[in-house]
């Protein structure tokens, strides 16, 4: 057996390395650069050998310091200040003080005053004269400046924001285009025009690129935006339909690869500026769908040099014939279009491998990014087919209110919500009369909580019988009120929750939509796992999972998220009611 030995934090470094920019911009071709996060951490491995130290890890970043501040999240650099604060280890060595945080003074604190009183380090750049860290941590006289840099990066960065922010809301208001990007089809070019003291300047304006697609036909990428809005009108194509017309003609995305989503399309047809408008941007906390950007005067601002790829009543007309947030199109048989869930198991039902929703997709359930070509396709997408999975949750349903306890949480919960389902205004006041009733009761508990306090003592004790009378009787008003609206001609019966054979015979004679309340009544989520292999009989024991109302889930769903760094971790979505 080898010899144990002792990890000591104080002998272990870690390095933040960060650059703003991921690539060279061609305005900057000639001009000192700065410098390379690989630089950064040879430079960085040189400080902890010169310190005595050796390197634990190496956090990078890349990215604007002002981009992560708006967002609130840098997380390499936030898990970099966590290991030392957590004293994972004993220091942490950064470049630069405007390259570690852009946030002030409070993203470095934890370190200089630590709360537990153990010294931890943070050290910046190397000074070759002095042979020792440009700012350290642990030097008296370094701290003040520590925090005085770092109030003065977060000012400089406030005070640039603000001017990149002013610049750009006049640029929009003047009909430019201020994203660093074109849309799809569309491409930026530089008009010559006078200003209002007669001098030339360049404005970004935006008109329709003869750029190819690279389809085999040979199709420009504004042909094929405009498909995306005359389709939907001309051959009554949804979205996902014309998302997989172009995937299975070999047309690439935008991206530059295979495979088409129909959120894609469904942005096209809702972006102003291939009707030639100018638009709001994507604001963040906001609605991420750009907006016709009007000027003080309510009027729209054309952002084209030239005409526009669709004009107005093309963009509307593909807006119409594609409702829905999914872009379900219209029926060809023109029937009213809706778009509201009709299947039973529909929005219910989750992909066990992707936990992506699993919509009707003709003859049953699929995962929805069942598609190769979807930027994130699942590996293992699950199918069931309609008639063995819709029994099978229909027997569920069935078995899980007929062999449950009359005391059983479930009955309760059912009762309550089909109630709420039947006679939603009634349950709805009757959720206001228990509020109501809770609060006074609350006051007349706070009379007597007085009185034994001595409040009412002496000259207050003529007080006490008008307050305790009066919460009285609202407590008393109150639950009369309590009694008529749930034993009104509006109360709903829900005894056959409690009869076996009710339960049955309400289920049996149940139309599709009836079925979908019921259903919910019961069960949150369907969790269903892809075939062993294609014409495997269905198992319904084996390949769904049920989460039921009031039960720990079988299946708890971990929506995630892509990291900067690329690594995806889970989200954590917060509980109803916390």
């Amino acid at each position: 057996m080898g010899e144990e030995t002792d990890y000591n934090p104080a002998d272990w470094i870690d390095l933040f390395c960060r650059k703003s920019q991921a690539v060279k911009s061609k305005a900057s071709r000639g001009r000192k650069q700065e410098l390379s996060i690989s630089a950064q951490e040879t430079l960085g491995r040189r400080v902890a050998a010169l310190l005595g130290k050796q390197v634990r890890h190496v956090w990078k970043e890349v990215g604007s310091a002002s981009r992560f501040r708006r967002k609130g999240a840098r997380t390499d650099q936030d898990q970099a200040l966590a290991a030392v604060v957590k004293g994972e280890v004993g220091a942490l060595w950064c470049y630069r003080l405007d390259r570690w945080d852009r946030r002030g003074a409070g993203a470095i604190l934890h370190i200089i005053e630590p709360e537990d009183g153990i010294p931890r380090r943070i050290l910046f750049g190397w000074n070759e004269e002095t042979g020792r860290p440009e700012l350290d941590s642990s030097n008296k006289r370094d701290r003040g400046e520590l925090i005085r840099s770092a109030e003065r990066a977060r000012e400089e960065t406030e005070v640039l924001s603000e001017r990149i922010k002013n610049t750009k809301d006049h640029q929009r208001a003047n009909g430019e285009w201020v994203n660093a990007r074109a849309p799809y089809g569309l491409e930026v070019v530089l008009v010559e025009t006078l200003d209002e003291e007669g001098d030339l300047y360049d404005e970004r304006r935006l008109r329709v690129s003869a750029e190819l697609s690279g389809d085999p036909k040979g199709r420009t990428k504004a042909e094929i935006a405009r498909l995306w809005h005359t389709l939907p009108v001309t051959d009554g194509l949804s979205l996902r339909s014309i998302a997989e017309r172009l995937s299975d003609e070999g047309v690439p995305n935008p991206s530059g690869t295979a495979g088409w989503a129909f959120a894609t399309g469904r942005d096209i047809i809702n972006n102003p500026a291939y009707a030639g408008w100018q638009t709001t941007g994507r604001q963040e906390g906001q609605n991420q769908r750009r907006r016709v950007f009007r000027d003080e005067n309510g009027d729209k601002l054309s952002v084209m040099a030239g005409e526009a790829l669709v004009t107005d009543e093309e963009q509307l007309a593909a807006k119409e014939a594609v409702q829905g947030e999914e872009g379900i199109g219209v029926p060809n048989d023109g029937s009213e279009h809706s778009v509201k869930a009709k299947h039973l198991m529909t929005d219910a039902s989750y992909c066990e491998s992707c936990e992506g929703s699993m919509p009707w997709a003709g003859t049953g359930y699929g995962c929805w990014k069942t598609k190769s070509g979807q930027r994130a396709a699942c590996e293992k997408p699950a199918f069931v087919a309609r008639k063995a999975a819709e029994e099978y949750i229909g027997k569920r349903w069935q078995d899980r209110l007929i062999h449950a306890e009359p005391d059983d949480p479930i009955l309760i919960e059912v009762a309550k919500r089909y109630r709420a389902a039947k006679n939603p205004k009634t349950s709805e006041h009757e959720s206001e009369v228990l509020d109501a009733l809770a609060r006074a009761e609350t006051a007349l508990k706070r009379v007597w909580a007085d009185r034994k306090g001595g409040l009412y003592d002496g000259p207050s004790e003529e007080f006490f019988k008008p307050d305790l009378d009066e919460a009285t009787e609202r407590v008393t008003a109150i639950q009369s009120e309590l009694e008529r609206v749930r034993g009104g001609s509006n109360k709903v019966d829900v005894s056959w929750i409690f009869d076996p054979d009710l339960v049955r015979h309400t289920w049996e004679r149940a139309d599709e939509k009836t079925r979908r309340m019921l259903l919910r009544l019961a069960i949150d989520e369907i969790w269903i796992s892809k075939a062993a292999y294609q014409g495997q009989p269905f198992d319904g024991d084996s390949r769904i999972t049920i989460n039921w109302h009031g039960e720990s889930p079988a299946r708890r769903r971990v929506k995630t998220r892509k990291l900067p760094s690329g690594k995806v971790v889970p989200l954590i979505r917060p509980q109803k009611g916390k």
